[in-house]
C-alpha cells in the first residue's frame, strides 16, 4: 500500500522539477542541467558570453561539473520600465554587467528539431530575455526555442550590443543540437530593435553562417544607422552613473528615444547600408517572413499623449528629405489620422515591403500585416508567443476580452505559420513577389494583394537606406 501511495505521488508532482531525468545536456562545454517543464525541458540562465565594459564580448569557455540552468532573474542593466514591460522580480533598476545569458526550451525525446532565436526588443535600451510574455512554452512545441539577453544603451553602443547577439546566435549553431535542435534549420525572430538588429546582420559577412531563414516584426533596416552616436568615455562610472548619463543623452522624446541607440553601419561589421546588401545578393538563400502592424505609431502615445495630435508641422522633424510632405499626404487624405499612418509606413510598412522585394529576388520573402484590436507597435508579441498578455499594447486587454475565443484562434493561427516558416520557409501563404501577397492577421485573417497600394506607391521618390 504505501508503495501504491508513493507512485500515486509522484505521478501527480507538481512541474518544473529540477534535476529530471532527460532534461540534461551533454554540451562541448560542459554539462547543462535544466528542469522538466510537462513535454519539454527549460534551461535557464546559460552564459554564452562574458561582456568586458566596452569591448566585445568573449564567448564562454568549458567549465567543470554541471551548470545548472535554473536561474530566470538575469536583466541587463536599466532603469525599470513598467509601462512597456514585464520583469522577473521587482527591483526598481537593474545593475548586473553579467548578463549575457539565454535561455532554452527544448522537446523532450528524439532532436532533429528546427531551431527559433528570439532577440527582444525595447529600444535597445530596455527588456530581456526572462520577460514572462516571452516565455517559449507554446512556441516550443514545434521548434527548440532560445531567447537571449544583450547588453543595452551606453553598455552596448558602437554596436556591442550587435556583436552579443552575433555570439549568442554561434553558441546557438555550435551547441544547441546538444538540446536536440538541428543547428542547420535556424530562423532568428527579432521584434523592433531587434529586428533592426537581424537586419543589420543581413549586411555583414556572410549572415548565413547565422541563420538559415528570418522573421522581422515592426523593423527593417531603414532603422540602421549612418554612423555611431559619439563616443561616451564610461571608464571609472559606476552603472548607475552609466545609466543616468545614457537617460541625459536620450532625452525625453519617445519617438527619438526609440531609435537613439541601434545598429550602425560601421565599415567593418555592418559593412553597408542594409538595403544595398540585401539587393546586391549579401544575403542570399535566407528566407525572410517580414510585416508590421497596422496604427504601429499609436503605441507611443501612452508616453506622449501629444503623439495622438501630432501636426504636419511636428513631423516634418522625422520626414525625409527629398521628398515634398504635402505629395505624400495626398495619399492619407482619407485616413482617421493621417500623420501617424504616414510615420508608421515611413519607419514600418514601406521599408519592410522594400526589403521583401530586394530579397525576393534571392530568396523566399513574405510579408504580413497585423490588423488585431489596436493593431499598435509590440501587439502582435502575445499572439506570437501565445501568452496573450498584452503589457504595453494600449487597448489590448479589452480587445481580448471582447472576444477571447477569437483571439486564441489567431494566436493559434500565427504561431503555426511561424513555426512552418521555421520548418521548411513556407509559412502557408505567397510569396510578396507575386502581387504584393500580404497576409493580414485579424479576427477573421485573409490575404490581400497589394494593401495600402497608393500609399505605398506614395514613397517610392525614397531609397529607405537610412532613417534621419
Amino acid at each position: 500500500m504505501k508503495l501504491i501511495v508513493l507512485l500515486a505521488a509522484l505521478l501527480v508532482a507538481p512541474t518544473p522539477v529540477a534535476g529530471a531525468p532527460g532534461c540534461t545536456a551533454q554540451t562541448s562545454l560542459g554539462t547543462v542541467a535544466g528542469r522538466a517543464a510537462g513535454h519539454l525541458c527549460v534551461y535557464r540562465g546559460i552564459r554564452y558570453a562574458d561582456a568586458p565594459r566596452s569591448r566585445p564580448p568573449v564567448p564562454v569557455g568549458p567549465w567543470s561539473g554541471t551548470f545548472e540552468a535554473t536561474d530566470a532573474s538575469a536583466v541587463c542593466p536599466q532603469f525599470r520600465d513598467d509601462v512597456s514591460e514585464e520583469y522577473p522580480d521587482d527591483r526598481p533598476v537593474y545593475l548586473d554587467e553579467d548578463c549575457l545569458r539565454l535561455n532554452v526550451w527544448a522537446p523532450r525525446g528524439p532532436g532533429g528539431h528546427p531551431v527559433v532565436v528570439f532577440v527582444h526588443g525595447g529600444a535597445a535600451r530596455f527588456g530581456t530575455a526572462n520577460e514572462p510574455r516571452y516565455d517559449g512554452t507554446r512556441p516550443a512545441r514545434d521548434a527548440v526555442v532560445v531567447t537571449l539577453n544583450y547588453r543595452l544603451g551606453l553598455l552596448g553602443a558602437d554596436n556591442l550590443f550587435l556583436r552579443d547577439q552575433i555570439t549568442a546566435l554561434e553558441w546557438v549553431r555550435a551547441h544547441i543540437a546538444s538540446f536536440g535542435g538541428d543547428p542547420g534549420n535556424v530562423t532568428a525572430v527579432g521584434e523592433s530593435e531587434g529586428a533592426f538588429s537581424l537586419s543589420a546582420m543581413l549586411a555583414t559577412d556572410h549572415p548565413q553562417r547565422l541563420f538559415r531563414r528570418v522573421v522581422l516584426q515592426s523593423g527593417s533596416g531603414y532603422l540602421v544607422h549612418s554612423g555611431p552616436e559619439p563616443a561616451v568615455d564610461l571608464t571609472g562610472m559606476s552603472t548607475l552613473e552609466v545609466l543616468r548619463r545614457q537617460e541625459e543623452l536620450v532625452g525625453a522624446d519617445p519617438l527619438a528615444g526609440a531609435v537613439h541607440f541601434g545598429p550602425h553601419v560601421d565599415g567593418e561589421l555592418v559593412r553597408r547600408p542594409v538595403i544595398d546588401a540585401v539587393e546586391a545578393g549579401n544575403a542570399r538563400g535566407i528566407d525572410v517572413l517580414i510585416g508590421s502592424n497596422r496604427d504601429e505609431m499609436g503605441y507611443f502615445a501612452q508616453f506622449d499623449l501629444g503623439i495622438a495630435r501630432m501636426t504636419l508641422d511636428r513631423y516634418r522633424a522625422f520626414f525625409p528629405p527629398g521628398l515634398d510632405l504635402d505629395e505624400v499626404a495626398a495619399a492619407y487624405r482619407d485616413e482617421p489620422d493621417e500623420v501617424l499612418a504616414m510615420l508608421t509606413d515611413q519607419t514600418m510598412r514601406v521599408p519592410a515591403t522594400r526589403l521583401a522585394e530586394a530579397q525576393g529576388r534571392w530568396a523566399r520573402s513574405f510579408m504580413y500585416r497585423f490588423d488585431w484590436g489596436p493593431a499598435v507597435h509590440t501587439a502582435e508579441l502575445p499572439f506570437v508567443f501565445g501568452t496573450l498578455s498584452f503589457t504595453g499594447v494600449p487597448g489590448g486587454a479589452e480587445a481580448f476580452r471582447a472576444d477571447p475565443a477569437a483571439a486564441r484562434a489567431l494566436s493559434a493561427g500565427m504561431r503555426h505559420a511561424w513555426a512552418s516558416f521555421a520548418r521548411s520557409g513556407d509559412p502557408g501563404w505567397p510569396e510578396y513577389r507575386y502581387g504584393r501577397a500580404t497576409r493580414t492577421w485579424d479576427t477573421p485573417s485573409g490575404l490581400v494583394f497589394a494593401p495600402g497600394e497608393a500609399q505605398r506607391a506614395a514613397w517610392d521618390g525614397y531609397d529607405f537606406r537610412y532613417f534621419r
